[in-house]
């Protein structure tokens, strides 16, 4: 099975380096705690780590009010200009009565419905095999009970959208999302799509 895990950067690399403070000040919450420092720390971690780093600044961030800010910039860096893109929405993280949730539902908008549904029917069978860390494993690891890390419990695909939602309980997993999105974008350009937009749709539709 392919594994679309991140490799972090070395230890002593200035991105890791950006990173790690930035961690650190969140999980010390001092009294002088600085946010805008935290932030800035983690800007610059992106700006030497690239794209991977966003997943992992949404993903130590994930239970504070920017988390939502995060994954939005981290699901729209996935995108591929006049390829697939990706909508800001995507996979977004929404507070219901005060509490985070993430809405596991990804659409395709492309100009062949058919060939959109069989590409969405192939990634299924390959997310349910995709954990919380964001990697992707063998169906007899999951069938067995391998794995110690969440999975999905259901997924399904609408064929009338079209569309491929989960069942995650409303957990927030920016790594899996991340596999998700890079799963239907191969599933996409298997099927002889190559221009298609990914987006989640809006909670009244």
């Amino acid at each position: 099975m392919e594994n679309t895990e991140s490799v972090a950067p070395g230890v002593d690399h200035p991105a890791e380096v950006a990173f790690r403070g930035a961690c650190r000040a969140f999980e010390a919450l001092s009294p002088d705690f600085d946010p805008d420092g935290s932030r800035a720390l983690f800007e610059e971690a992106v700006r030497l780590g690239g794209p991977d780093m966003l997943w992992r600044v949404a993903d130590e961030c994930l239970d504070t009010e920017e988390g939502p800010q995060w994954m939005s910039r981290a699901v729209v860096s996935e995108s591929v200009p006049g390829g697939i893109t990706v909508d800001p929405n995507t996979l977004r993280i929404e507070r219901i009565d005060g509490v985070p949730h993430q809405k596991w539902e990804i659409a395709v908008e492309s100009d062949d419905h058919a060939r959109a549904v069989a590409a969405l029917t192939a990634a299924a069978d390959r997310m349910w095999t995709v954990f919380e860390d964001g990697g992707e494993r063998t169906p007899e690891e999951v069938e067995y009970g391998l794995i110690d890390l969440y999975n999905p419990n259901f997924v399904d695909v609408n064929e009338t959208v079209p569309s491929v939602w989960m069942d995650c309980k409303d957990g927030i997993m920016p790594h899996m999302a991340r596999t998700d999105l890079r799963i239907i974008a191969d599933e996409l350009r298997k099927a002889g799509i190559r221009q298609a937009h990914l987006y989640t749709p809006s909670t009244d539709a």
